[in-house]
């Protein structure tokens, strides 16, 4: 199966270690989104000149794709947490028809009520046994 690991870059660790979990059962990430934007912009105050950045919208397009290439999406989410561009990316996912899976926790928001939540690595792996049987 082929994953979207969407969450914040404070998380990067527990993305890269879900990663490797994931690839070593066998299944692909669509976007190593945390490897690479670190460094765009981000000495740019401005936010009409951060936006206009070509690189800004080439982020958004291959984002985009990655979702829209995955066959389901994992918000990573290692302590209760208000994501903002990682709520777009679920958003993303939700109205593409996706599965999403909250791996950990979040705050409490009527948007996530349709997340399939679990809370540590046990729960995610019974979580994709299942998918993976179907």
């Amino acid at each position: 199966m082929k994953f979207y690991l969407a969450s914040a870059f404070k998380y990067t660790d527990a993305v890269k270690q879900l990663a490797e979990r994931l690839e070593a059962r066998g299944h692909t990430i669509t976007c190593r989104w945390w490897m690479k934007d670190f460094k765009v912009a981000l000495n740019i105050e401005d936010n009409d000149e951060w936006y206009s950045q070509p690189i800004i919208r080439t982020i958004y397009q291959r984002s985009f794709k990655a979702i829209q290439d995955a066959d389901i999406l994992i918000l990573v989410a290692p302590k209760k947490t208000k994501f903002n561009g990682a709520n777009v990316e679920v958003g993303i996912a939700q109205g593409l028809h996706k599965p999403i899976i909250c791996y950990g926790q979040l705050d409490r928001s009527a948007m996530y009520e349709p997340l399939i939540r679990c809370p540590n690595w046990s729960g995610l792996d019974e979580i994709l046994v299942e998918f993976e049987e179907h």
